[in-house]
């Protein structure tokens, strides 16, 4: 059964208006452009923003990077995990969402979500009173794996989320003009800068080189070796001072690279999200796995180094923008979306030199001018 009788009327414009994204940072940094042109769309509605809380600590979500008010008039939250939530969880939110008589949907769930999910997902909201629905159509299945062949080059989910608005009738910005803003303020880029020149002991902001060496997913994460190897190289260069950004999860392994580097400043698990971001603004390279904090960097326009494990699609989750560069490899076992990676004891990453990070950090940082 398609998806058309969910299709909204192109000329409807809601009164309340609700916004479905869920996952982790990298999920909601990716959805800021759309949202952005959602309530361009809907500028007269009460747009509100649904969204799940982790149980466990140390995931953000989407309501920790933005400041309140700066594109949603209201924050709803509902508890789930990596898991997903329990049936008395989906009972009670659907009761809120009734009493709280929203008219349009924007739906704006990850790419990688099934068919049935899809339908069940809608199904859901129409029981919660929603008559109009946005951004249902245009999932494309990511492409098959075929066997000794490379995994294809895949549309960004940015732009994907983008192209579904554009179906529904929402205007969305050309290729070129898109980005991801976080309304960082003058204040808290002023207070980032006191904090890291505190820190490193130098006014020379500018030199400062953000390092992220973890991951949520443990089949994304380079070996700590490389990194210690990689930075040692890069401080041959004048100027460069490296801070380890990540969660409270990576503190002992910032300690540990910057006992081995000799020097450093450790700001994982010592900032906010968008005290993070404001301080990955005054760095001149980010460089590191493919995590969250790679794409809050990319987000306020620090060039990116992403060191890339073959476990999802190329160009799907890489940092948006331009100046970025990735390190990726393509091996026999590429697309296998593994959290651990046991038999092939990560090979596609393992594959990725510290010869290869250098040159590309060092290209960048030419680039950029240090």
């Amino acid at each position: 059964m398609g998806l058309s009788f969910l299709h909204a009327r192109r000329l409807f414009t809601g009164k309340r208006v609700l916004v479905f994204r869920i996952g982790l940072l990298g999920d909601s940094l990716w959805a800021l452009p759309a949202c952005l042109a959602v309530r361009k769309h809907f500028s007269d509605a009460h747009l509100a923003l649904l969204t799940n809380r982790f149980a466990s600590e140390g995931y953000a979500s989407m309501a920790d990077l933005l400041p309140q008010g700066a594109l949603f008039d209201e924050v709803i939250f509902y508890d789930a995990d990596l898991g997903g939530t329990d049936r008395r969880s989906g009972l009670k939110l659907l009761a809120r969402l009734r009493a709280a008589r929203f008219d349009t949907l924007v739906y704006l769930a990850q790419r990688i979500r099934t068919r049935w999910h899809v339908l069940r997902d809608l199904a859901f909201f129409r029981l919660a009173g929603v008559t109009h629905f946005f951004g249902h159509r245009g999932f494309t299945p990511l492409p098959p794996r075929i066997p000794r062949s490379p995994l294809p080059f895949v549309e960004h989910e940015t732009d994907h989320l983008l192209s579904r608005l554009a179906l529904s009738g929402i205007p969305v910005p050309p290729p070129g003009d898109r980005r991801l803003e976080l309304y960082i303020s003058g204040e808290e880029l002023s207070v980032a800068r006191a904090w890291l020149e505190t820190r490193s002991g130098t006014d020379h902001v500018r030199r400062l080189i953000a390092v992220g060496p973890g991951s949520n997913w443990p089949s994304k994460v380079w070996p700590e070796e490389r990194y210690t190897e990689l930075v040692r190289t890069l401080l041959n260069q004048p100027g460069i001072y490296p801070v380890v950004f990540g969660g409270p999860e990576l503190s002992a392994l910032g300690d540990r690279l910057i006992a081995a580097w000799g020097c450093g400043v450790n700001a994982a698990g010592r900032l906010s999200v968008r005290q993070a971001a404001a301080a990955l603004s005054h760095c001149r390279l980010f460089v590191g796995n493919d995590t969250g904090t790679m794409h809050l960097a990319a987000a306020v326009g620090t060039p990116c180094v992403g060191i890339f494990a073959a476990v999802g699609w190329p160009g799907h989750s890489y940092p948006y923008g331009r100046a970025h560069v990735v390190l990726r490899r393509s091996v026999p076992c590429e697309g296998c979306l593994l959290r651990e990676c046991i038999e092939q004891d990560m090979k596609c990453l393992k594959l990725i030199s510290v010869s290869e990070v250098v040159a590309a950090c060092r290209a960048v940082l030419g680039e950029a001018g240090t």
